[in-house]
């Protein structure tokens, strides 16, 4: 079950989430709830572009302030075509992608933590590397509970 805050290492938090993924078959990760709907490829490849788009926030940010860095969702996950990638590479780079995540977000200076960036779309949003990192982790537990039907 995943809670609203992670109890254990992130590193320790992927490999548990890594077995559990690892037990879906191929139809259960290609299945739609509707012709709207993710299917569980596609959430986790969201959760990839996410990772992505996040870790792109956590590098320029720290030398380039209020930089506007938006994710357009939808379209990502269209067109990155996850829907018809391995199961096996999509979990791989999953895990790999979160790794680096946090390798970036541990090795921020204490002081750069509270630089800021623009994530809105439209009016000026300015965001904390702080709340970004935490931000991150949470929205992971979400679209896992949203993969695992917790």
């Amino acid at each position: 079950m995943y809670t609203n805050t992670i109890t254990t290492t992130i590193p320790d938090f992927i490999d548990q989430t890594l077995i559990r993924l690892n037990q879906f078959t191929e139809n259960e990760w290609v299945e739609k709830p509707s012709s709207e709907k993710w299917s569980r490829k596609e959430i986790l490849g969201h959760l990839i572009d996410s990772a992505m788009t996040n870790i792109r926030r956590l590098i320029i940010t720290q030398y380039q302030q209020n930089e506007k860095i938006v994710y357009a969702q939808d379209e990502w996950v269209k067109y990155g075509a996850y829907h018809s990638m391995l199961m096996e590479d999509l979990i791989f780079l999953w895990s790999l992608i979160n790794r680096q995540y946090h390798r970036i977000s541990i090795s921020i200076p204490t002081a750069s933590l509270e630089y800021t960036c623009d994530t809105s779309k439209d009016e000026i949003s300015l965001t904390t590397l702080s709340f970004l990192i935490q931000d991150y982790w949470g929205h992971q537990q979400h679209h896992l509970r949203q993969l695992f039907k917790e």
